[in-house]
Parts: structure tokens; C-alpha cells; sequence
């Protein structure tokens, strides 16, 4: 068995050393029209008891799937171990959901707040559209998964994951660096990354699988520590990300965004 896996591995090896060697000088070949217009930005979110990944005979099924493991739901890889994570750019959407009852799921993505000047609170205090469609408060984080090679990605917290966002947006603003001249500056989000885990979390009605979001290394940090990481190249990345969000260029992935509920109250209004 030892020496079958060996001879597995020294095949694998071969083919990626033929792979570099024979297609290096073709490098980005034939996506020369591709912008970031052109793709998805991933979500990462927690599996759930409701997200499909761990649903057998759903089309998203991931049989290594476990309840509360992070998942990048475009692409199906699994973070068991968690994931580092460095941010760009930060946004508040307020998400317009149909009634669960209904099927129909999300229905839009509003940018202005005063959406919610159009709802009544039900007895849940949940902002009920007219229509019958309710409003979720999300927060949005954009960033690299570092974990998965510098993978754009984008993180929604809402419902009782709001709270992890403003704790996120506090650790963040609190940064301050000091210039020659002795005064201070707020650094960049992208500045620090962070680690992401997950923690069982429950209230009255339930429980549920939440966000645990800690501080990891500077960027400078990171690209003395001796792990591969290009400084220079990172922060290029991080700047280029954002700006492309900032212009509306980048398309996030919004779909299943109701699958994998961080909260009892509903499927719809936690990612």
C-alpha cells in the first residue's frame, strides 16, 4: 500500500513539474478579454442545518461536509481548519427576502437604508415590505482568502451575526500607525488580516453555528513571516480588489445566500 501510494504521488509530481515546463511560456493565454466583470466572487459561509452542501441528493451535496465547517459555496472547498482571512472593502446592503413559505427566496439587493422607512416591524421586529417581502440588515465583508491561494470572497453576516461585523469594524478603525512626525493615521482594512473559525451559538429559539473573528498578522507581518507571501504583490492584489468593488466591476455570488442560516429565525436573513 506504502510504495502504491508512493508510486501515486511520483506520478502527480511528474505531471505538475510536464504541466509548468510545457505551458510557463503561455502564461494567461486566452483570458485577455477577462475582467472582473467576468466572474463571481465567492461566499464563504457556514455550513448549516439547512445548507444544501450537506444534503444528500441536493446538487450542491459535499459528502466531506460537516455542520459548521466554512465552506466556499462557488467552488465547494471545505476550511475544516478555518481560514485567514484579509479584508478590502466593507458594505452594508439591506436584502429583500420573500417569505420562506413562498420558495421564492431572495428577491433583491437594496443599497439605500431608507428601504426600511417602507416596512412595518412585525412581532418578530423583522421590516415587513408591503408586498409581504421582509428586510435583512447585512453586512458585507470583501476580501482574499489566504488560505485558498488569495481567493477573492465575500462573507454576509446578518441577524445575530451583525454583531461579529461591528466587532470586525472595531478591531479594524482601532488600528492606529504612527508617522515620523509623531502623529497617527487609521491604516487601510487591509492592513491586518484575519483568522476565521466557528462556535455554537443559541438564544430563546434555537441554536445555530456563528463566526468567530479574531486578529492574525499585519500585511508587513505577513510577508516577513517566511511563508511565501509576496508583500508587494499582496498589497497590489488587496488594492486592485477593492477598487474593482468600488466601481461595481466585481459580481458577487449571492446565490443560496438564504440556504445556510446563522440564526433560528430564518434561512433567509443569516449567512
Amino acid at each position: 500500500m506504502a510504495k502504491k501510494k508512493e508510486s501515486k504521488e511520483l506520478a502527480e509530481q511528474k505531471v505538475g513539474e510536464l504541466a509548468v515546463n510545457e505551458f510557463d511560456q503561455h502564461a494567461g493565454e486566452g483570458f485577455e478579454n477577462v475582467g472582473a466583470s467576468d466572474l463571481l466572487v465567492p461566499r464563504l459561509a457556514i455550513l448549516q442545518a439547512l445548507s444544501p452542501q450537506l444534503k444528500p441528493g441536493k446538487p450542491e451535496y459535499i459528502k466531506e461536509a460537516t455542520l459548521g465547517t466554512i465552506c466556499d459555496v462557488g467552488t465547494g472547498e471545505l476550511f475544516p481548519d478555518g481560514v485567514l482571512f484579509l479584508p478590502v472593502f466593507y458594505r452594508k446592503d439591506y436584502i429583500e427576502w420573500a417569505p420562506r413559505a413562498s420558495g421564492k427566496g431572495l428577491v433583491d439587493i437594496h443599497s439605500d437604508p431608507s428601504i426600511l422607512d417602507q416596512c412595518t416591524r412585525d412581532d418578530k421586529n423583522k421590516p415587513i415590505m408591503s408586498n409581504g417581502n421582509y428586510i435583512a440588515e447585512t453586512a458585507q465583508m470583501f476580501g482574499l482568502n489566504l488560505t485558498a491561494d488569495w481567493r477573492k470572497s465575500f462573507i454576509p453576516m446578518a441577524s445575530t451575526q451583525l454583531k461579529k461585523s461591528r466587532k470586525w469594524l472595531t478591531l479594524a478603525t482601532g488600528e492606529k500607525l504612527e508617522r515620523k512626525d509623531g502623529s497617527k493615521f487609521t491604516p487601510p482594512l487591509f492592513y491586518r488580516s484575519y483568522t476565521l473559525a466557528t462556535a455554537d451559538e443559541s438564544n430563546a429559539e434555537g441554536d445555530w453555528i456563528g463566526w468567530v473573528v479574531e486578529r492574525g498578522m499585519t500585511m508587513p507581518e505577513l510577508g516577513a513571516a517566511g511563508i511565501g507571501i509576496d508583500f508587494a504583490e499582496l498589497k497590489r492584489v488587496a488594492v486592485e480588489f477593492r477598487e474593482s468593488l468600488i466601481s461595481g466591476a466585481a459580481n458577487v455570488d449571492a446565490s443560496q445566500m438564504g440556504d445556510d442560516a446563522a440564526s433560528p429565525s430564518g434561512a433567509e436573513e443569516a449567512m
